[in-house]
């Protein structure tokens, strides 16, 4: 799901209900984060695709994605940030299956469980 789409389904009175940010280790030893986000519109976390191409846009700054997603979203709520490696993210199954965009989650497939508790490798933001 592109960030147009996103914008339009807020728009039309729909809204993030959570965001989870999943901290990723490049080959150079930077970190980037992946949000994925749960829009009331759509069944499933996506993940924001990017303008060109396949793929999912990551950001370095953490600062700047939080307040992006704050200011840009209007999401005020809890945000959950994990490390990749993460056991908690196998709970969240659906952050991986059908996130990407272009994709879907399958009917069948729980919404994931809210993320009240941190532990380790989580963070709340």
């Amino acid at each position: 799901m592109q960030e147009a789409d996103i914008r339009i389904g807020l728009e039309a009175g729909g809204r993030i209900e959570s965001v989870v940010i999943v901290a990723r280790r490049d080959e150079a030893g930077g970190v980037e984060h992946v949000p994925y986000l749960l829009p009331s519109w759509r069944r499933g976390y996506i993940a924001i695709g990017l303008f060109r191409g396949d793929g999912v846009r990551t950001y370095r700054d953490l600062t700047r994605l939080v307040r992006f997603v704050r200011d840009d979203f209007g999401f005020h709520g809890p945000i959950a940030l994990h490390e990749e490696d993460c056991p908690r993210l196998a709970k969240l199954r659906s952050l991986f299956d059908g996130a990407a965009p272009g994709s879907t989650v399958p009917p069948e497939q729980p919404q994931p469980p809210q993320l009240e508790e941190t532990g380790p490798g989580t963070s709340d933001l």
